[in-house]
């Protein structure tokens, strides 16, 4: 039987794939001569770009430096990618800004090209997930142990900002299994400020599909 190994990528990845996805759909089902639909679209892309732009300077700051101390020159090919993370990330912004003051007339026919480069950055950032998950996290497993492994991710988690934290809270439950969920919201109940333990609770028990909420009381107890 082979062994696991901690996948330092596999759960945060899970959670940005949706936040991905759900921001595409969200703007291909609007209608950009709605001022509803424009201002939930714009929201989605917004708030997309922004936990994406967190998660990459966690890597930058906490991942990165432990690997290239131990592997050198690993994660120059990853750099390149959060280089180019920025520019396409601008690139959306910058229609987004476009559409916020633009006439109604004039949304509909940006409301075309945010969709398309929108799609065009999320695809090219499928790669990069991808890139990570296999080279980088294989470089890790060869040269650091899981509790080394465990160490940098526990690290990002005490140093991002609360209301990232309850963001980001929100993308695990709509993602995780129940098996990935409950052990993250138990260290929260035992560790964690009772108003955030509440709040991270009743997260789950809105986001989390009922069976899986089920699973998740049960062993939380």
């Amino acid at each position: 039987m082979t062994t696991q190994r901690y996948p330092i990528y596999r759960p945060i990845h899970k959670a940005m794939r949706n936040v991905l996805f759900s921001a595409s759909q969200t703007v291909r089902l609007s209608d950009f001569g709605d001022d509803a639909d424009v201002q939930e679209a714009l929201e989605a892309v917004d708030r997309m770009i922004s936990l994406l732009h967190e998660h990459r300077e966690n890597e930058d700051k906490y991942v990165h430096p432990p690997a290239e101390a131990r592997i050198p020159g690993i994660t120059a090919k990853f750099e390149e990618d959060h280089v180019e993370d920025i520019s396409l990330s601008n690139e959306v912004q910058g229609i987004v800004g476009q559409i916020r003051s633009a006439s109604r007339d004039e949304r509909k026919a940006l409301g075309i090209t945010l969709h398309e480069r929108l799609n065009a950055y999320i695809g090219i950032y499928l790669g990069h997930l991808y890139r990570e998950e296999t080279v980088m996290q294989q470089a890790m497993w060869d040269h650091f142990t899981d509790e080394e492994l465990l160490a940098i991710e526990m690290e990002i988690v005490a140093n991002v900002p609360p209301p990232v934290m309850a963001d980001f809270l929100k993308e695990f439950c709509s993602t995780y299994s129940s098996d990935e969920i409950a052990p993250i919201l138990g260290n929260i109940k035992a560790n964690a400020p009772p108003e955030f333990a509440q709040f991270a609770l009743q997260t789950a028990e809105q986001h989390l599909p009922l069976r899986s909420w089920e699973k998740v009381k049960a062993r939380l107890g």
